[in-house]
């Protein structure tokens, strides 16, 4: 009995001594997984204020970090600190962020490199900063000819932008030009160094620059109403943090005094300025972050250069010429030039401006589509947007993964598909049509939202104008041409006084459309008689009761509903020998006498670019509504030939095009 108790004794002390070196093991390897985690170095990001610049900026600076490996999450702990441009707020953050807390701290703007280099006088923290415009004279120990004569511990780019460009371009504009009005804050050393490049062109080009100064954006508007009054003939507006933050004020007060504003921030297009022509400040932003990754990759900043980072942009908006007291003109030479032109029609970016990164390899999109119905204009539509995604780096069956469902032409049926998509953890949820829109809109909480194939995203709730819209939406919206319809009608059918409509009355599109268009034809002596519908099946009887009021065309204006329905709109159009024009120009070949309306590929495409910013992390709301109507008609010769109409030729010409 004792020996099997010496046995027992024996066993149980070796399975002890296991668990006791499985504990250390595994103890130690504890350590080791804490230790690896441990490396993810602590970054601070510090963006000065919520300007399109300083957006613009940051974005840019999280894209070069992440080219070059270094994600939040991924290598590195990311912590934003944003003071709204309040000096005392943001002096504290910065003895917050060199305390020794961080490994790498990131500026943008003078005044947040200014305050961090003061806290940091000791070299505690390393300092990584961008988007200054003039590092050399902010004080701080920078050389201005030696880029590696700065503070050990500190390096970055600088962002010299050459003011001088920016009135000759305005001079070349309009020739007349003698005045120019800017309001800047004596107190930042940015601004000062931009008013100094600003004093030297102008005396150089035989124009005068009236000076009004800012100690805060409140002062804005009165300083730039004290310009206007003092005879300048436009306004512009230099690298001055004050001023861009009531950047939309200033130009505000231009355009109601009917003079341009201009600017050296060309961050967004169609902002209500005649020209921008500056730096990239994405572009800025992306160099300045793959600089700080090479910092966390083990680069010693003191053997790295201050260089001048300042890729050239210029985005011009010729609808900003309507209006203005003096013959301001758009050269053809600079149009051609530039990276991005505003017109009636809408946007036109050059294929080679704003890049955009190539999406991460090992990574599939999840994108869920939704439309109202089959209908040509959507295929058009979604074939544009897929060839420019493709163009982008996105590809059906790669890296992107379609998830397609249709409403069957009923608005009912729209909310559950949203719901639905809501739950299933896409990148996004693309809505195509306006009640898809909506639908998306008071039912989506956890997807972002890139529209296509609507009218007026406006009118359907996405906001209350093209930049200030919901968070989580953006998309492209197009306009159909009223007004020219309108001509065409009178065209085809001399004497008109009596059009007809019919169209669902729930769908927002609609009614506004329906709005213009009845306002333009009362403008213009012609009665619009309305019909209303609530489902597909009702276009038919609909249409024929239309044609008994004595109407002497029908014009169907997009109408989601109507376009489910089209052939029983048709069959009454024909059967009454009346003309049926419509504004959507792919379904001319199913019976409609002409269309004029907009070619959806076009929208289609711009919204791919929209699509692959939200994909690659772009947060909807920094990224503008635009509008995308590219005009087309299309005539439809047997039809006339039934009807006896003929066609103008200056209508043909157009076609033509």
């Amino acid at each position: 009995m004792s020996s099997s108790k010496s046995v027992f004794q024996r066993l149980f002390l070796g399975l002890f001594l296991i668990a006791l070196a499985s504990g250390i093991l595994l103890g130690s390897d504890l350590d080791h997984r804490q230790a690896v985690r441990g490396r993810q170095r602590k970054v601070a990001l510090l963006q000065w204020n919520s300007s399109l610049v300083m957006e613009d900026s940051v974005r840019g600076i999280v894209a070069g970090l992440a080219e070059s490996g270094f994600a939040d999450g991924k290598g590195i702990r990311l912590k934003r600190y944003n003071p709204e441009g309040d000096t005392g707020t943001g002096n504290s953050i910065a003895r917050e962020v060199t305390d020794g807390r961080y490994d790498i701290v990131i500026t943008t703007s003078t005044p947040f490199m200014q305050m961090v280099a003061r806290a940091n006088a000791a070299g505690r923290t390393t300092h990584v900063f961008g988007v200054t415009a003039d590092p050399a004279g902010a004080g701080v120990g920078i050389s201005r000819t030696n880029p590696l004569d700065h503070p050990r511990h500190m390096v970055g780019a600088a962002t010299n932008i050459p003011v001088d460009a920016s009135f000759e371009l305005a001079r070349q504009c309009y020739p007349g030009l003698k005045r120019v009005g800017v309001a800047w804050n004596p107190s930042e050393d940015n601004s000062r160094h931009f008013l100094k490049g600003a004093r030297a062109a102008c005396q150089r080009l035989g124009i005068e620059l009236l000076e009004a100064n800012v100690d805060n954006s409140s002062a804005v508007r009165e300083a730039a109403a004290s310009l206007v009054g003092r005879g300048a003939q436009a306004l512009w507006a230099g690298g001055d943090n004050t001023l861009a933050v009531a950047i939309d004020t200033y130009i505000g007060v231009a355009r109601q005094a009917g003079i341009p504003a201009f600017t050296v921030s060309p961050v967004r297009p169609g902002r209500g300025t005649l020209f921008d022509l500056g730096p990239n400040f994405f572009e800025v932003g992306r160099q300045t972050g793959q600089l700080a990754a090479r910092v966390l990759g083990g680069a010693d900043p003191a053997t790295l250069p201050i260089e001048n980072v300042a890729p050239r942009k210029l985005f011009v908006d010729v609808r900003m010429l309507h209006g203005l007291k003096e013959p301001w003109q758009v050269p053809e030479a600079i149009r051609h030039e530039a990276d991005a032109v505003v017109d009636a029609a809408g946007t036109h970016v050059r294929k080679s401006a704003e890049a955009l990164p190539r999406p991460p390899a090992g990574r599939t999109f999840k994108i869920g589509v939704v439309y109202f119905g089959p209908d040509p204009g959507t295929d058009n539509c979604l074939q544009g947007l897929m060839d420019g995604l493709r163009e982008l780096g996105f590809e059906e069956g790669r890296n992107l993964q379609l998830r397609k469902d249709h409403a069957q032409g009923e608005i009912a049926n729209i909310a559950p598909i949203m719901q639905n998509d809501d739950r299933m953890g896409l990148d996004l949820v693309l809505p195509m049509s306006t009640p898809c829109l909506t639908g998306a809109l008071s039912t989506m909480r956890n997807t972002p939202i890139v529209f296509t194939y609507v009218y007026d995203p406006i009118a359907a709730g996405a906001g209350a104008s093209f930049t200030d819209h919901l968070p989580n939406v953006t998309g492209v919206g197009s306009f159909p041409p009223i007004g020219e319809t309108i001509d065409v009608l009178e065209q085809i059918v001399p004497g008109l006084q009596v059009v007809g409509t019919l169209y669902n009355n729930s769908e927002a599109n609609s009614r506004k459309v329906v709005g213009v268009g009845r306002d333009l034809l009362r403008k213009r002596g012609i009665r619009l008689e309305e019909v209303t519908v609530t489902g597909t099946s009702e276009v038919f009887p609909a249409a024929q009761a239309l044609a008994q009021r004595h109407v002497q065309a029908i014009w169907i204006a997009g109408d989601n509903t109507a376009i489910q329905a089209f052939e029983g709109i048709v069959k009454a159009a024909n059967a009454a020998r009346l003309p049926l024009v419509i504004n959507d120009t792919d379904m001319v070949n199913r019976g409609a006498l002409a269309a004029i309306g907009i070619g959806f590929y076009q929208s289609g495409h711009a919204a791919a670019r929209k699509v692959a910013q939200v994909l690659l992390g772009q947060n909807p709301k920094e990224i503008p509504i635009e509008n995308v109507a590219v005009k087309q008609v299309v005539l439809n010769d047997a039809v006339a030939r039934q009807l006896g109409v003929s066609f103008p030729a200056d209508l043909r010409r157009e076609a033509g095009k």
